[in-house]
């Protein structure tokens, strides 16, 4: 085969490899794609203090009932006349008062905490919220540099996919086709000169009778590294 028109392909199709790469391996893409994970994780914590926060108000309201309860009971009984009462009835009255003052004590006790998780949840809102907004910025500034990266290289990329495409009717189909497989299979570069009876790509010297028939045809697939080695 003509070796000169696919090493042409090949060397232009590197072209293409370097501007693909230094897209992939952007800087900018790599913060901006991070930032978008951090705006993820601040939104799910933030939905998640939310549903904690409801909750809380919840058994702040369901606490806070209870409490109201137990307080009007409680002046109820203090607004009872204790000169028209029996005995019997003054020590239920005791028990009862006592009863209701431990419970308020309880639950105050259970509303002070409740207030205090609340105070946290907020904290940790505001936590949340300042890494998304931080987050959120970064990640504009980074895709909009990114963006401006890519429309400066995908025309020159499609330019030069043009100018390989134009160079393939000059190609053999078989060639190409093997190109293409291992362009593919991220092997490159696919053609590679013999060097010092090596192979060119992975240096993996050439048994004597493969040499033979690399210098017959002209070109030989490496069983190593599965390079198609030519012979200048």
């Amino acid at each position: 085969m003509s070796i000169d028109k696919i090493l042409e392909y090949q060397k232009k199709d590197f072209e293409i490899i370097k501007l693909e790469r230094e897209l992939e391996n952007n800087e900018d893409k790599k913060i901006y794609q991070k930032m978008l994970g951090v705006v993820k994780e601040a939104q799910n914590k933030s939905t998640m203090l939310d549903k904690e926060a409801n909750q809380l108000i919840q058994d702040y309201n369901n606490i806070k009932k209870s409490y109201n309860e137990n307080l009007k009971s409680y002046g109820t009984i203090l607004n009872t006349n204790l000169d028209k009462i029996s005995e019997n009835d003054l020590n239920n009255v005791n028990t009862v008062a006592g009863d209701l003052i431990n419970n308020l004590s309880i639950l105050e006790k259970k509303l002070i905490n409740l207030a205090e998780k609340f105070n946290a949840i907020l904290s940790e809102f505001e936590i949340a919220k300042k890494k998304y907004n931080e987050a959120k910025q970064k990640y504009i500034l980074h895709k909009n540099a990114f963006e401006k990266k890519q429309k400066e290289i995908i025309p020159e990329i499609d330019k030069k996919k043009k100018e390989i495409n134009k160079l393939e009717s000059g190609i053999e189909q078989i060639h190409l086709l093997k190109y293409k497989q291992r362009r593919t299979d991220k092997i490159y570069p696919v053609f590679v000169p013999l060097i010092d009876k090596a192979c060119g790509g992975c240096r993996m010297e050439i048994p004597s009778a493969s040499l033979q028939k690399l210098k017959e045809k002209g070109f030989l697939e490496c069983e190593h590294c599965r390079r198609i080695i030519y012979f200048n």
